[in-house]
């Protein structure tokens, strides 16, 4: 998954929920691990597929931080959503700070 170029990327491992709406216009949320995250944006793992394009409601400890849905791809554990918020000010690292960061290698 791929983000803009010079943005520094982390491995980490936080929890977050997560609210949408559905195919079928109903209101749901989940929780979702926060595997990676930058500035712009983060990959969550899910137990259900969210459609991309859906409009993400993330329940951050700062406050919630709306974000939109850039990919769902299945994998082992569930779905891997890569997700691209609408205002960095309100996302990493200004208002929310996973315990937890590891920085991602280039590949």
């Amino acid at each position: 998954m791929s983000t803009k170029g010079s943005e520094d990327r982390f491995q980490c491992l936080d929890m977050l929920r997560v609210k949408w709406v559905n195919d079928s216009g109903k209101a749901t949320s989940e929780c979702a691990i926060v595997l990676e995250i930058w500035s712009s944006g983060a990959v969550l793992q899910t137990e259900t597929a969210i459609r991309e394009g859906s409009i993400l409601t993330v329940a951050s400890p700062s406050g919630p931080v709306c974000a939109k849905v850039s990919t769902c791809t299945p994998d082992d554990y569930g779905f891997l959503i890569q997700m691209s918020v609408d205002s960095s000010e309100c996302w990493f690292p200004n208002s929310y700070y996973p315990a937890d960061l590891i920085p991602r290698s280039a590949a």
